[in-house]
């Protein structure tokens, strides 16, 4: 359904009054067990500094193993900003391999998420762009920018798919899928770009011959954040390195409000147990590739390939696994996507051990920013952010081993995947 520009703003503006506000009020939350343990209480005994938000997913499972949801929240407010860095490449992952299997279905039969592509420089600032030297093709295709995405979180890849779908489509198509609280404006490292265009795409053939060709997009509307919180610190260095004593304003940044984040990791994961207004249109090879992709180690993949002593096994995955370096045995596996700019870590996650019979949903984010200085890479992540979250994951995942539940998780899909 196409949105005017002040349907847009109306949406975003409707977020101020219609947040999703959960604390561990409700007595049988069990959160309120899990996040007492001293280990947790360090930080959220001082959580304002923190702005710590967390979801918790039970799954329980039926006689025909369809999973079945209860969520739990602490501190989630979807009108409270905070800046969800590169969790916002699992949207364009996603919206990228549905718009793969449309263009398949309406009359380009020779396009799959292999399929070679290019794209074209029409303005200043814009690059061509038609070979990539870390797929094994030597070509740039959307498969490969998606397990690039998921195994070490590579900006250009997500560069490219903001490119390949266009800022007008992905905002228009998340918000018919009832992810309202979630608006993607800009590109990653590339402030000096007009984020309204979209580079002219080609999809080609192995003799490089023209598919389709889709010339530039361009974005008119305006989006326009109205979440609280917008203004954070007190100082912040502007791109000249300079000290600026103001407050670091994120209006024109990313938005992905946490509640967003942990339905559609869940649309993606459990299409068939979710809406159906809330799922993706992707073909079930391209399911497969991207399960795969989110939980596999950046050391397991082939295509494109990754040094172990540059991207270790937690390097993004951060609960359970966040506070060591240590190669893992893969027992404890998890799909999920991290974000990590400003001062603010950010993983959502389908976290299992199949051994243990273990699967639950976990998302959560937390600012680690003592100073209150942005910009200036002087960030708490390694002290304060990386332990809270790995240890948060931890406790649950003990919770979720005592847990009493009617029907054994089967979760051979999943490690199947990674084999």
């Amino acid at each position: 359904m196409k949105k005017s520009t002040l349907v847009i703003i109306a949406a975003l503006l409707l977020m101020g009054c219609a947040g999703l506000k959960n604390n561990t009020t409700n007595a049988h939350n069990p959160l309120n067990t899990i996040l007492k343990d001293a280990s947790l209480q360090t930080v959220l005994s001082k959580n304002k500094g923190y702005e710590v938000q967390i979801i918790y997913t039970q799954i329980n499972r039926d006689e025909q193993q369809i999973p079945h949801f209860t969520t739990w929240h602490y501190n989630v407010d979807s009108t409270a900003y905070f800046y969800p860095a590169s969790t916002v490449k699992m949207p364009l992952a996603a919206l990228a391999l549905e718009k793969i299997n449309n263009l398949k279905s309406s009359g380009y039969p020779r396009i799959n998420s292999a399929t070679a592509y290019a794209l074209d420089s029409v303005r200043p600032f814009q690059q061509p762009y038609a070979t990539e030297p870390t797929a094994l093709t030597g070509k740039p295709s959307i498969g490969h920018d998606v397990r690039a995405i998921f195994a070490v979180s590579d900006n250009a890849a997500y560069n490219h798919l903001f490119d390949f779908l266009g800022r007008a489509y992905i905002n228009e198509t998340l918000y018919d899928k009832g992810y309202q609280h979630t608006t993607i404006t800009h590109r990653f490292y590339a402030p000096q770009r007009d984020q309204s265009q979209a580079q002219p795409f080609r999809f080609l053939d192995k003799n490089g011959r023209v598919i389709l060709q889709e010339k530039e997009k361009i974005d008119l509307n305006f989006y326009k954040n109205e979440s609280k919180n917008r203004l954070k610190g007190h100082a912040y260095k502007n791109n000249q390195d300079s000290l600026i004593r103001a407050p670091f304003d994120f209006s024109a940044k990313n938005q992905f409000a946490l509640t967003d984040m942990e339905r559609m990791l869940r649309a993606l994961l459990f299409p068939k147990a979710m809406p159906e207004q809330s799922r993706f249109g992707i073909s079930d090879q391209d399911y497969g590739m991207l399960h795969r992709a989110m939980g596999l180690f950046p050391r397991e993949f082939e295509d494109p390939q990754y040094s172990e002593k540059e991207h270790w096994d937690s390097y993004v995955k951060f609960f359970v696994l966040g506070d060591t370096k240590t190669r893992q045995t893969g027992q404890v596996r998890l799909f999920n996507k991290v974000g990590e700019a400003y001062g603010t870590l950010t993983d959502v996650a389908y976290i299992i051990d199949e051994e243990k019979g273990v699967e639950f949903v976990l998302a959560a984010t937390i600012l680690c920013n003592s100073d209150g200085v942005f910009n200036d890479d002087q960030y708490d992540y390694d002290s304060i952010g990386f332990p809270f979250l790995a240890q948060l994951g931890k406790k649950v995942m003990e919770y979720e081993q005592k847990r009493v539940k009617k029907v054994q998780p089967d979760l051979k899909y999943w490690n199947n995947l990674l084999k």
